[in-house]
């Protein structure tokens, strides 16, 4: 079974590709605003240095955010078209859930809470809390969008104990989430801070999976209401990509 998956939520752009429970190549690079150029260019690579071919591909998943806006939608938008040229099911997976898992994945702390936090700009944070325990994670908070200040606030009434904390959004602001008492950031240099698209592969047995006949459902996590005008957004992206040949 041979799964693709894609995070664009931040300015790094991840990608990997797996089979039978294992990653068997991963690309991430500096997208910044260029996802839409750089993003597909990056898949064929991927498939043209395993001898792979896109029919081959049977599932695909989409990292659905909160992250940026213009990246969000360009990753969905070809994750979708995807699904629907190939006839194979797309399915969406958070990216804030995808921080926290690699983070669950390391060694050591059998039980903790954990903090996963994208830069939202504007001052804010997109930020949910983890409940870690054997490496698996399950959600214990609703996605926050809000000031450092003010995350660090929710966190100290929120948690028991202190809460490991990464992710661009924490690197945003290290100096000052390291001054919190209950909020303990990863090192700068830790990758872990880093989207990977690799812990969105184990969503394919998942119930967040949908069929390719309805790939319209795998939308992107919008927290400011702006830019919660979601369906017009994704359409004018696919147009664009159709316009420039890059899919039929």
């Amino acid at each position: 079974m041979l799964a693709l998956a894609i995070d664009t939520a931040t300015e790094v752009c991840s990608i990997a590709l797996g089979a039978r429970d294992k990653v068997i190549d991963e690309i991430a690079f500096e997208a910044g605003r260029s996802h839409l150029e750089k993003l597909l260019p990056a898949v064929r690579r991927m498939f043209e240095r395993q001898g792979l071919g896109l029919r081959e591909l049977e599932f695909i998943a989409a990292g659905t955010g909160p992250g940026t806006f213009s990246g969000l939608r360009v990753g969905i938008a070809t994750c979708r078209a995807l699904s629907q040229a190939l006839t194979i099911p797309v399915w969406g997976s958070s990216s804030l859930g995808a921080l926290a898992a690699g983070v669950a994945a390391s060694p050591g702390g059998q039980q903790q809470s954990l903090m996963a936090a994208i830069n939202a700009r504007r001052g804010q944070v997109f930020a949910r809390l983890y409940r870690k325990h054997d490496r698996q994670i399950r959600p214990v908070s609703d996605i926050h969008c809000l000031s450092p200040e003010d995350l660090v606030e929710v966190v100290t009434r929120a948690a028991a104990g202190p809460v490991i904390a990464f992710g661009d959004g924490i690197l945003a602001y290290h100096e000052f989430f390291s001054a919190a008492a209950s909020i303990r950031p990863l090192p700068p240099q830790d990758k872990r801070h880093q989207v990977r698209a690799a812990h969105h592969l184990p969503a394919a047995g998942s119930k967040q999976r949908y069929g390719p006949g309805d790939p319209g459902k795998v939308l992107p996590v919008y927290i400011r209401e702006p830019d919660a005008d979601r369906t017009v957004l994704l359409t004018d992206r696919t147009v664009l990509l159709r316009k420039r040949g890059i899919w039929q």
